[in-house]
C-alpha cells in the first residue's frame, strides 16, 4: 500500500492571494479601476431648459456644446466628446434622473 502524500496548501493561498492584489494594483496604476465616491461626482456642465418660444430660444448660439445625449434603458445619459469618452445621467435639483422616450423623430417628407 503506497501512502498519500500531503500536500502544503499554504504556497498556494497565498500565491492566489498575491496574485489578486498584483492584478488590482496593475488595473488602477492603468486607470482601468477608478474608485469614486458618490460626493465625488463630477459635474460636465450646467444646464437650464429653454422652453419653445420664449424670448431665450431665439437668442441660442449655432454652434453644438459637446456634449451628446443618448437614450439608454429609458435614462438620459449623457457623454462627454471632450473629456476623453467620460459620461454621466442628467439630474434634477432632487437628484432625480431624467427620463427619457426611446423614439425616433420622423423625417420630413
Amino acid at each position: 500500500m503506497s501512502q498519500a502524500q500531503e500536500i502544503n496548501k499554504l504556497p498556494i493561498i497565498l500565491t492566489a492571494i498575491i496574485t489578486v492584489i498584483a492584478t488590482v494594483a496593475v488595473l488602477h496604476l492603468y486607470g482601468y479601476l477608478k474608485i469614486v465616491n458618490p460626493e465625488e461626482g463630477l459635474e460636465l456642465a450646467d444646464y437650464r431648459v429653454v422652453t419653445v418660444g420664449s424670448e431665450e430660444a431665439g437668442s441660442l448660439r449655432r454652434n453644438p456644446a459637446k456634449h451628446e445625449a443618448e437614450c439608454v434603458d429609458g435614462i438620459l445619459v449623457l457623454h462627454a466628446s471632450n473629456m476623453n469618452g467620460l459620461s454621466g445621467v442628467l439630474r434634477d435639483s432632487r437628484d432625480r434622473v431624467v427620463r427619457c422616450v426611446n423614439q425616433a423623430v420622423p423625417l420630413a417628407e
